[in-house]
């Protein structure tokens, strides 16, 4: 067998040397394009630049299509400049625009650059920004190693569809005429792929989106744009793909960030599976974190004392004595300061006074008022008594200095994921660091899906989006018995007014799931009863409202002997641990389990503390892929 393979191999060698012979080609390229050769009997389908060796520098020499992708190949003496790497790469994503295969629409991710060296070239080797340096005989390293993400028949399509787009690239070793079509016309190929993978996770979110999300990914916006759509629905995705495909066509840095911690932190995780080339070009923090950075760049003070901030609130409100008797929560006029008077920019009691308290519990008479506004005023003196400012104070003192003295260099793109989450502050701030120009600031969110209260008008920002928005409607996370279960859920969007789409509007792409409805006395008891059952594969986790209630539970399965990890501490990886977090740690996460046990709600709670409620709950719900599990207390008599 070893015989015959190696006399195969050089069969196939000798035939690309005839078909090669008069290409006036040097012959550390002809050695290489032999390699290449030999490889077809493997599934690799090689196209070559028709120009050859005269081959203009901002194209491909040659373009390879198998199993591990599109590899974009450059034979060069020299280190080519990152400009004619990148834009070899931008002219074969562009010939592939569109093609559908797989599970949807294929993604730039499938393409990667590769430059190939002569054996003696001595220059820089290894991974940059812009393609992958090896020397001829690191070929094996290229062609043997890496993750298969195409079936043979994509591949085959794939090669069919750039032979048919261009005259530039030639086949060789293979000839799209004599290789038999796929089964049935396309579209039929493509429908029964779809439907296969309705009963299955989508295919791989790295490398295929539906139509509706490459078309948002490669759209040009002519100033700030709104991307919205049910939880699921493939947004954070979109936004990281949008990234990717921005980068690859500018060298400035571009910025991801949103309002909490996690998110960021868990996109560039993703991030760095799809795009690990890209990565040293994006900056991936929290809104408060770049507030932070960029302060102490400055050369102003930044670092918040949380424990500090939180003496000094406790101290002023142990020396409350009229809040308490209007709403007796310390948390609801902590929020009052944080999402309406620091967080709006008020400045002034007049203008407290007339401020919008959207989504905060209705209005607010005037004698109400100046009482928290009172309030305020202490809790500032208590600050700097003890030298220290809070998160919010970081936001406005960084719009402030922003304001004062803009960014020398505008990034290239901003993307501010979870925008509903933000304040009207940090509104303006993200809006600040990006600017107006177009493509430069994109919004993504749900309003569904606010966990905390408070809302806020783009206009009031001084952001405008004509009509720059897309709406996703697909949901490729949860399956449909879980999106059905959680469209039930009564949650009111109170996030600004551009276009969205409710849950119960979207559509699942798989089907089948299971929800249950527990009722009964001991939860501790039922949950951990299910939990247990659970298979050895299945990502589960305990999601709550409370940091008091995730301490429980933590606890209790700890007490039982259920190894357990807290939300706030997962690094994203897979884990055999049960997670408990809150449901604002949860974001941007997804698991084949969750479980929602119940948890007391004050009888003092207004509407939109309880339309919080709700939607904190939905988000809860929707981090299932295919259980979810649901707790009813009954009340003993």
């Amino acid at each position: 067998m070893t015989g015959s393979f190696h006399h195969r191999q050089e069969l196939l060698r000798r035939e690309a040397e005839v078909q090669l012979r008069d290409r006036p080609l040097p012959s550390w390229q002809k050695r290489v394009l032999h390699r290449f050769a030999v490889e077809r009997d493997n599934g690799w389908y090689p196209l070559l630049n028709q120009f050859a060796p005269h081959t203009p520098r901002q194209r491909p020499d040659l373009v390879l299509v198998g199993r591990m992708g599109v590899l974009v190949v450059l034979l060069r003496e020299t280190e080519p400049d990152w400009e004619d790497s990148r834009a070899a790469f931008v002219w074969t994503a562009e010939l592939l625009a569109g093609a559908s295969i797989g599970s949807g629409m294929l993604s730039e991710s499938v393409l990667s650059t590769v430059v190939v060296h002569p054996v003696e070239h001595t220059g820089r080797k290894g991974r940059s920004t812009d393609h992958l340096a090896i020397t001829e005989d690191e070929l094996d390293r290229l062609l043997k190693r890496g993750e298969q993400i195409l079936t043979p028949d994509e591949v085959l399509a794939l090669a069919k569809h750039l032979d048919s787009r261009t005259f530039d690239l030639t086949p060789i070793m293979w000839n799209s005429q004599r290789i038999p079509n796929q089964r049935g016309t396309v579209p039929q190929v493509l429908q029964e792929q779809v439907a296969a993978s309705a009963r299955h996770p989508f295919r791989d979110w790295r490398y295929f989106l539906d139509d509706a999300q490459l078309g948002a990914v490669r759209r040009s916006f002519s100033g700030p744009a709104q991307i919205s759509g049910p939880a699921g629905t493939g947004k954070t995705t979109l936004a990281l793909h949008r990234l990717a495909f921005l980068a690859r066509r500018g060298h400035g840095k571009l910025l991801y960030t949103a309002p909490l911690a996690q998110v960021p932190e868990r996109a560039a995780s993703r991030f760095g599976q799809m795009a690990p080339e890209l990565s040293g070009q994006i900056e991936f923090g929290s809104l408060h974190s770049w507030a932070r950075d960029f302060l102490a760049g400055r050369g102003r003070p930044a670092e918040v004392d949380e424990q500090e901030v939180r003496r000094a609130f406790d101290a002023v409100w142990s020396r409350e004595e009229v809040l308490p008797g209007i709403r007796n929560s310390p948390e609801y006029w902590k929020d009052e300061i944080d999402r309406v008077i620091k967080g709006r920019g008020v400045s002034s009691f007049d203008a407290y006074r007339t401020a919008s308290r959207k989504g905060r519990g209705g209005s607010l008479p005037t004698d109400f008022r100046s009482h928290a506004w009172r309030f305020y005023c202490d809790y500032e003196r208590e600050l700097s008594e003890r030298d220290v400012f809070d998160h919010s104070d970081v936001l406005k003192r960084a719009l402030a200095e922003l304001e004062r003295r803009p960014l020398p260099r505008q990034y290239t793109a901003v993307v501010v994921d979870e925008a509903q989450e933000l304040t009207l502050v940090g509104l303006r701030l993200a809006h600040a660091i990006s600017g107006d120009e177009p493509d430069q600031l994109l919004l993504v969110g749900d309003g569904q899906q606010q966990a905390s209260t408070g809302g806020w008008r783009l206009s009031e920002a001084g952001i405008s989006l004509h009509g720059r928005g897309e709406v996703l409607r697909h949901d490729y996370r949860n399956r449909g018995t879980v999106l059905e279960r959680a469209g039930q859920v009564e949650a009111v969007n109170r996030y600004d007014d551009g276009p969205s789409l409710p849950l119960s509007g979207a559509l699942a792409v798989r089907s089948g799931g299971r929800v249950v409805d527990w009722h009964g006395h001991d939860q501790e008891r039922a949950l951990l009863g299910a939990l247990l059952t659970l298979d050895d594969e299945s990502s589960a986790a305990i999601i709550t409202e409370s940091e008091a209630a995730t301490e429980h539970w933590l606890d209790v399965l700890r007490g039982a002997g259920v190894k357990a990890l807290p939300l706030a501490s997962w690094d994203g990886r897979d884990t055999s641990d049960t997670l408990v977090g809150t449901v604002l740690q949860a974001k941007g996460t997804e698991f084949r389990t969750v479980f929602l046990p119940a948890e007391p709600v004050a009888p003092e709670d207004t509407r939109e503390d309880r339309e919080a409620h709700e939607r904190r709950r939905l988000v809860a719900m929707t981090r299932a892929q295919d259980h979810l599990w649901l707790s009813h207390l009954t009340r003993t008599r």
